[in-house]
């Protein structure tokens, strides 16, 4: 398993995804999909993703989604949110804590209708969405 996304070492903005901070031994990851220059990069995603989770062997996660920015080219990657929940499902969300987004868009909030339907009610239930005003990740650490 190697850690470094090649396509990020390359370009740190290829993927985003990015472990921000450590807090009550709680790992927290920072994603921001619109920042992202190769967000239609399925397989770059899933391994970049995959194998920072992985590092965490066992050990509790939370995630900061950052949807400022997020439109219609992002919802249009279907098959990668799919696959992202059937590897958060399957693999990694036992460990995840919470999964927290910030600042969706109209895009978001459809998206998580469909994520309702297929995640399970305790992983779903992990999902806080904030939207009462225009956010950070600083707020976060």
């Amino acid at each position: 398993m190697n850690s470094i996304c090649p396509k990020c070492a390359v370009d740190p903005t290829s993927h985003s995804f990015k472990k921000v901070a450590e807090k009550n031994g709680v790992t927290l990851y920072y994603t921001h999909p619109s920042k992202s220059k190769l967000y239609d990069d399925k397989e770059g995603i899933l391994n970049h993703i995959d194998n920072m989770l992985m590092l965490q062997k066992g050990k509790p996660w939370s995630l900061i989604l950052d949807g400022d920015g997020y439109d219609v080219r992002h919802a249009a990657q279907v098959d990668i949110g799919v696959s992202l929940m059937d590897l958060m499902m399957q693999k990694h969300g036992a460990n995840m804590k919470e999964f927290t987004i910030i600042n969706p868009t109209w895009h978001i909030h459809a998206q998580l209708k469909v994520a309702s339907m297929k995640l399970s009610r305790e992983l779903f239930a992990k999902i806080v969405v904030l939207e009462d005003r225009k956010r950070s990740v600083l707020e976060f650490l």
